[in-house]
């Protein structure tokens, strides 16, 4: 996980001139045969292959050996941090710079055990391992170092009553899921539940009708999928309502109004107020039923982290990535991104993809991005994306462009998603896809 800053992204939007790009997408179940499946042969390998929990079979041969390397126990520390195996990650990582490796790799693993620590809401100890990271030469923006510190030794997603709310779901116009919520025992607002944004973000509109105070007085920056930059304030919110769960103490990003609108099919502009990224969705075992427009959320317990030997899905870059095959080929991580309207591929990572005589093809279509921010991009045709046990054709896939840093190859938006009951566990580390009708084998 060499990522050095957080990125936040919210609801790309697709706008159609013309005929020439399409969003839909034929279903299958998923065939792998395990000659498809390209394997490292060393953990440095296998971490490049998103081949993570292969390198972690290899933990009690590592661990057995009378002195294991610095760049052994960091890789394997690396694989459990993204498989959200925490206390196997914080063991190695730890035994790691017990070895005082080189200057480079002490930061890197130091900057491994900050994410850890963030990723179990200990912003303290985070904040601790950023700054010894920052001592060995890494680069580390200094609002994220703010952030943390406005958080260090406060309490977050405290749950004091009901753990479990299951509530209607409206996903049309834009096609991304929403739910009604209450901040802070105000009026009603809907939220747009966003697995591909960092950190759940409010409006500044709405922040100033709450009153919501920002803590600290320093800026971030986010960026969106087109790479525009976005600055933007935090803040804790008191209380989070859904249905009749109540979440208390829930940071907050605050953005710009003119940075949360869109233009929706009917080319009129649609304003978000608040979405719930994936920070506070981490804490839930999410179930969206797209057939009945229902939601369902479920607090995880501690005894619910416990990571499935066949889970799919990893966390990169601070968001819910999932391992999936391309032309029936693999591994290959996608961001799972519940707030975009489409699937993407990356641009800057299709050279690793199995797609036979790629020629990109221009379209009409411009991307929209945060902001109302748009682009003309390109497509690739016919290819067959796989999560879980299904398989998806896309006719047609947009692209956008990345940083080389951005090891995912893609985006899996709703346009794969509705056609499935997804259940997205963040305890198992799985995303689960249910459909009536057809029966699916996974490798």
């Amino acid at each position: 996980m060499n990522i050095q800053r957080i990125v936040a992204r919210a609801l790309p939007a697709v706008v159609v001139a013309g005929c020439t790009l399409y969003s839909d997408v034929s279903i299958t179940p998923l065939y792998v045969s395990p000659p498809d499946i390209e394997r490292g042969a060393d953990l440095q390998q296998m971490l490049r292959k998103a081949d993570f929990l292969r390198a972690i079979e290899l933990t009690k041969s590592i661990e057995s050996r009378q002195s294991p390397s610095a760049s052994e126990l960091s890789a394997l520390g690396e694989a459990e941090l993204t498989s959200g195996r925490y206390d196997a990650a914080r063991k190695h990582l730890r035994a790691a710079l017990d070895l005082n490796p080189f200057r480079t790799t002490y930061a890197s693993v130091a900057w491994d055990l900050s994410q850890l620590e963030y990723l179990n809401n200990n912003f303290d100890s985070s904040l601790d391992w950023a700054k010894i990271a920052i001592a060995r030469g890494m680069n580390i923006k200094k609002w994220h170092l703010d952030y943390m510190e406005a958080l260090a030794n406060r309490r977050v997603y405290e749950f004091p009553g009901k753990t479990t709310a299951q509530l209607a779901m409206r996903v049309d116009n834009p096609d991304v899921p929403r739910v009604e919520v209450r901040l802070n025992d105000q009026r009603a607002v809907s939220a747009v539940v966003d697995t591909g944004a960092v950190i759940s973000i409010v409006s500044k509109r709405y922040a100033e009708l709450m009153s919501l105070k920002p803590i600290g007085d320093f800026e971030g920056t986010f960026y969106g999928l087109l790479g525009e930059p976005i600055a933007v304030r935090f803040a804790v919110l008191d209380s989070v309502e859904i249905g009749d769960m109540v979440v208390r103490s829930v940071p907050v990003a605050i953005m710009p109004d003119e940075k949360m609108k869109f233009l929706v099919s009917d080319k009129k502009e649609y304003h978000i107020d608040f979405l719930l990224g994936a920070n506070f969705l981490k804490e839930f075992r999410i179930e969206l039923n797209f057939r009945k427009d229902l939601i369902e959320f479920t607090k995880l317990s501690a005894a619910d982290r416990n990571p499935s030997p066949d889970q799919n899905m990893f966390i990169e870059g601070f968001r819910p990535q999932v391992r999936s095959t391309v032309n029936r080929h693999g591994w290959f991580m996608f961001v799972l991104d519940t707030g975009s309207e489409v699937t993407f591929l990356n641009e800057a990572q299709l050279a690793v993809l199995p797609i036979p005589g790629f020629q990109a093809k221009a379209h009409n279509a411009r991307l929209q991005g945060l902001g109302g921010s748009m682009k003309r991009g390109a497509k690739v045709e016919n290819v067959e994306v796989g999560v879980d046990k299904f398989a998806g054709v896309f006719r047609t896939l947009p692209m956008y462009a990345s940083s080389n840093q951005d090891r995912s190859v893609g985006i899996i938006g709703e346009n794969f998603l509705k056609n499935f009951r997804v259940v997205i566990d963040f305890g198992r580390m799985r995303v689960d896809l249910f459909r009536e009708g057809i029966n699916a084998t996974q490798l």
